[in-house]
């Protein structure tokens, strides 16, 4: 659990939650009044997902903590709306909390420098990551994001896995990406990493990924590994290079003054439920990427693994554009 104050709570592939109705207790214990607050809790992914299942969780613990005060009702497969879209209206004052990430933040509030949180090969693993979370340094930045972009974390620790490389080639060093297709999201962090790694940053919408690669559209695509095998990515590309690039942090993040309106209890118990939900869902993807591998392995992927080391040398200069001396705070509060 979270052991700092609530303003420094962290936020997660992409959630919306929409207040669907308002406590009258504001300010008060959870519950004095017997109001109920229902949040709807929607997301893109199915409802046989991890992350799905987590919310369900996560729901029924908050109800049983606020005594009733709190409800979430959860609609998978993005019904409320896109990460985007909901993140948008809880800036503008809507009362919602989406499901989104350390890029899509910092587009808000460029002075948090969220973003760093999106560069390549910051962290070594999970741990490390879960551990900045927990620091003050990531309370600065979501702090400057409640002030600055008008958006408040709960929690950003819902991590996926590393990212990695699905092409009709295998690339153990970063010179044999040279000139290569690579399908990324639109989002600065992947672009520019791209680039520095000498591939053609592509952008093809995630639904149409398969056929890309297919037809020729991009050469290789980068995800999670969970992700492609539920994807079957492996039937159009057969060789997954193990870069591990990116480890994004994903999460939850609502409106300052719909949060605000809320009792000091109901906010920590959200706080606290959904952080913890974040620990709970990394664990369960961390558990079957074994199994992973190895469903893909029998479908007729093979595995290399990159030179990790090579990998990061050339993508350093990537945070050369950061304040002097944060990368170092960065690291140094994930205990490295």
């Amino acid at each position: 659990m979270i052991k700092r104050k609530i303003a420094a709570a962290g936020i997660a592939a992409v959630v919306g939650l929409a207040l669907a109705g308002c406590s009258t207790n504001a300010g008060g214990d959870a519950g004095d009044s017997g109001a109920v607050t229902t949040i709807s809790v929607s997301h893109v992914e199915a409802s046989s997902s991890i992350t799905h299942k987590t919310l369900e969780a996560v729901a029924e613990r908050i109800k049983e903590r606020s005594g009733g005060s709190l409800e979430l009702e959860i609609y998978p497969d993005g019904q409320l709306g896109t990460s985007a879209d909901t993140l948008q209206q809880s800036a503008s004052g809507e009362p919602l909390i989406g499901y989104t990430d350390a890029a899509e933040l910092s587009a808000l509030a460029p002075n948090s420098n969220l973003d760093i949180l999106a560069g390549p090969f910051l962290f070594e693993n999970t741990d490390q990551a879960q551990t900045f979370h927990e620091s003050d340094e990531f309370a600065k930045m979501n702090d400057a994001l409640a002030e600055e972009g008008g958006v408040r974390v709960l929690a950003l620790n819902y991590f996926l896995g590393t990212r990695n490389i699905l092409g009709k080639a295998a690339y153990p060093e970063p010179a044999d990406l040279g000139g290569v297709k690579l399908r990324v999201p639109p989002i600065d962090s992947f672009t520019r990493t791209t680039e520095l790694l000498g591939a053609v940053p592509t952008t093809v919408d995630y639904t149409e990924v398969y056929s890309a690669l297919q037809q020729g559209v991009v050469d290789a695509a980068e995800n999670d590994i969970n992700s492609m095998l539920d994807q079957k990515w492996g039937e159009a590309a057969n060789q997954l290079t193990m870069t591990h690039h990116f480890q994004l942090f994903l999460g939850f993040a609502m409106g300052t003054a719909a949060f605000d309106a809320l009792t000091e209890e109901q906010q920590q118990i959200l706080v606290e439920e959904f952080a913890q939900g974040g620990i709970d869902s990394t664990a369960e993807n961390a558990s079957i990427e074994s199994d992973t591998l190895q469903a893909l392995e029998d479908a007729g992927v093979t595995i290399t693994e990159a030179n990790l080391k090579a990998y990061r040398e050339q993508t350093k200069s990537y945070y050369d554009s950061y304040p002097a001396g944060l990368l170092d705070s960065v690291r140094s509060a994930a205990g490295m």
